[in-house]
């Protein structure tokens, strides 16, 4: 058997991955959370809204914080909460690379991996169902082996948005969660593992380059920006003269968000240091915002390194949850 290297993986075209284990739990809402008219829209008139959300769930340890926010997106939302495990046993057969190992022993090693990924896959689920349960929103649960970044894709593309968790120092989450943004063509939601405060979307800053990646990641966003009680669309001027045309573009967006019941309004800002992530950082911080949406860059070797840079930095020093889509 032939073991491919996960960074393989993740440069190829997404395949077919088969799922050896699939477990489905449904809980039925216990009370309904639509939002009133008014609260973001205009009266009579029917929201956008996510219907299927996707949390990726590694482990008990760290999920919890991205693990509430889908809860509380799928419930504001009225919304079904997907969770899913994915998990490869390639660990497994690694340990047979080089040698010689009998069929009889690397079906005990097989044996051996699948009953520990089983219990930690339980120890989810049981969190997992846990938190359907207090927040009132129907779930399902996948636990599934396979090649985790292609599980990961296909699986997004069947919701409306994918939920990771965010490490410190970003690490293996934000480069599934990468892989997921620029392959699955659904927009991603970081949640830091370590958050400052629990998620709340009701004060959101919108990062507006003016780029076809920002309008997708605000297209995206309109189910959260129409519940928000406040958004800020905030045009970062990486020169001094470009101030003025940066805050023309951003109240240009307000006013066109404001036909949508959002409650916008638009500014301009400087890079701080030539750092656009630094400035949105502290941007957020300063309108205590509880969610930040920009567009992912990331294909076009110029592109990547003016534009890809800011997309990179967040995915690996985010300090608050962002929304982006590509």
């Amino acid at each position: 058997m032939r073991v491919v290297p996960r960074r393989r993986m993740a440069g190829k075209a997404i395949r077919a991955a088969s799922a050896s284990c699939l477990i489905r739990i449904s809980v039925r809402p216990q009370r309904s959370c639509q939002p009133a008219a008014g609260a973001g829209a205009r009266a009579g008139e029917r929201i956008m809204s996510f219907k299927n959300i996707l949390v990726h769930l590694a482990a008990a340890e760290t999920d919890g914080p991205a693990l509430r926010a889908a809860a509380v997106l799928a419930r504001q939302h009225q919304a079904r909460l997907t969770g899913l495990h994915a998990y490869s046993l390639d660990w497994a057969l690694l340990a047979a690379t080089g040698e010689y190992i009998n069929p009889h022993t690397l079906d005990a090693i097989l044996a051996e991996g699948r009953r520990t990924a089983a219990n930690k896959a339980a120890q989810i689920q049981a969190q997992f169902e846990r938190v359907l349960l207090e927040e009132a929103v129907p779930g399902a649960w996948r636990s599934v082996e396979g090649a985790v970044e292609v599980v990961l894709v296909q699986q997004a593309r069947l919701a409306d948005l994918a939920v990771f968790g965010l490490g410190a120092a970003g690490g293996m989450e934000a480069e599934l969660a990468e892989t997921v943004l620029f392959q699955s063509g659904q927009p991603v939601l970081l949640v830091p593992q370590a958050p400052s405060r629990p998620f709340d979307p009701r004060r959101i800053l919108v990062g507006w380059s003016n780029t076809r990646e920002s309008a997708r990641a605000i297209r995206d966003a309109l189910p959260l920006l129409r519940q928000a009680e406040a958004v800020r669309v905030l045009s970062i001027a990486t020169e001094a003269d470009a101030m003025e045309p940066a805050s023309a573009q951003a109240e240009a967006m307000a006013r066109h968000l404001a036909l949508h019941g959002v409650k916008a309004s638009g500014a301009a800002g400087p890079a701080q240091s030539g750092a656009v992530q630094d400035a949105l950082l502290n941007a957020s911080a300063d309108f205590g915002a509880g969610l930040l949406v920009i567009g992912g860059y990331g294909h076009g070797r110029l592109r990547e390194m003016v534009l890809g840079g800011v997309t990179r930095s967040l995915f690996r020093g985010a300090t608050l949850p962002v929304l982006l889509s590509h």
